[in-house]
């Protein structure tokens, strides 16, 4: 005959006495307790309360609550028992002085003790230690407190968005500059609150890449056409935020407002107004460069790069809407400052900082 197995069944299972519950509250339980009457006399505490006292749970047992706190520590809390000895469940959160005089962060429980009436006796509390997490969520508090600070602070306008483009949170930057407030925009999607045309726009090519997965960051240019009428120029750096699984969580843009140097340089440039604002920019900062090194004006550094793209002077008054006169007394001012006297040697020198 072969032996069977012994499985134990639920009705086998170990039963809890009134007095081992007892037993495990008082001595086991990790948290200290305590039970005070509504005229804050302690009638019992377990272990672990007692030893914050440095006292055993008979020695703590009958004393006055200010007794064991302390008139000063007691009236921090005395909003607390108030409200608990009115009927409320309160929750609170505070440092206490552990036995070795270390203050520790613990969330407090304050439970209505009450007879068969509903009427208030007391109050149990019970308090555990959270000293660690709070430590570290006071740091991610306080890093995200930095992050946001630098967010508001920096030149850039800065939009966060889900995965499907809805905004998540923007700057007050980027309120300012198309005309939106936070509260207006959370939840909706980027593309309908834009006011300027989306599809086959650089900005939505870029942004549908980072959702596909094809990139991780790129830049991008929109042109806004804002409902004042005023147009605003704008380069989108642009970055997608994946989960564990390797899937595009969030994505950031941080934007750029370029419409002042975008306007001085299609002031510079009439010639090429579809251009584009990356050109533009390229272009405007060639033209700095030139005015800086050779000491000219925008209009004679205009002309001597026009020069060097292999333009006669016809064509540069053309294109410029100058005067032909006007032209050559400018590439006259240039070779003079450069203590030059052929066109090509002016170039040749506009072609060495470029």
């Amino acid at each position: 005959m072969s032996a069977q197995a012994h499985t134990p069944t639920r009705a086998n299972a170990s039963r809890l006495r009134a007095d081992q519950v007892d037993t495990l509250v008082t001595h086991a339980l990790n948290a200290p307790m305590s039970v005070v009457d509504n005229t804050l006399r302690v009638v019992y505490v377990n272990a672990s309360f007692a030893r914050w006292f440095q006292r055993t749970p008979a020695e703590a047992t009958g004393l006055m609550l200010a007794d064991l706190y302390g008139s000063e520590a007691l009236d921090q809390i005395q909003g607390h028992i108030d409200r608990v000895l009115s009927g409320e469940t309160v929750h609170y959160q505070r440092q206490i002085a552990n036995p070795a005089g270390e203050a520790e962060w613990h969330n407090v429980s304050l439970s209505p003790w009450l007879d068969d009436d509903g009427q208030v006796l007391g109050f149990v509390s019970i308090a555990l230690r959270v000293h660690e997490l709070k430590i570290t969520a006071d740091a991610l508090r306080a890093a995200n407190q930095r992050v946001a600070s630098h967010m508001e602070n920096s030149p850039l306008a800065v939009l966060e968005m889900d995965a499907s483009l809805r905004l998540l949170h923007c700057s007050s930057r980027a309120s300012q500059w198309f005309a939106w407030t936070l509260d207006e925009v959370r939840g909706h999607q980027l593309p309908k609150v834009l006011p300027s045309r989306w599809d086959n726009t650089p900005l939505s090519e870029a942004l549908s890449r980072l959702q596909s997965g094809q990139e991780l960051q790129n830049r991008s240019e929109l042109t806004v056409q804002r409902t004042d009428g005023s147009t605003l120029h704008t380069v989108w750096f642009n970055s997608a935020l994946l989960d564990p699984q390797g899937r595009v969580e969030s994505l950031m843009s941080q934007v750029e407002n370029v419409t002042e140097r975008v306007m001085a340089a299609e002031q510079l440039w009439p010639e090429a107004p579809q251009t584009s604002i990356a050109s533009l920019l390229d272009r405007s900062v060639q033209m700095s460069k030139i005015c800086s090194a050779l000491k000219l004006t925008p209009a004679e550094a205009r002309v001597a790069v026009l020069l060097t793209e292999g333009h006669p002077l016809k064509r540069i008054a053309q294109m410029t809407d100058l005067s032909i006169h006007t032209v050559r007394s400018q590439v006259k001012s240039a070779l003079n400052k450069q203590a030059l006297h052929r066109q090509v040697d002016l170039v040749r020198r506009v072609m060495s900082i470029r």
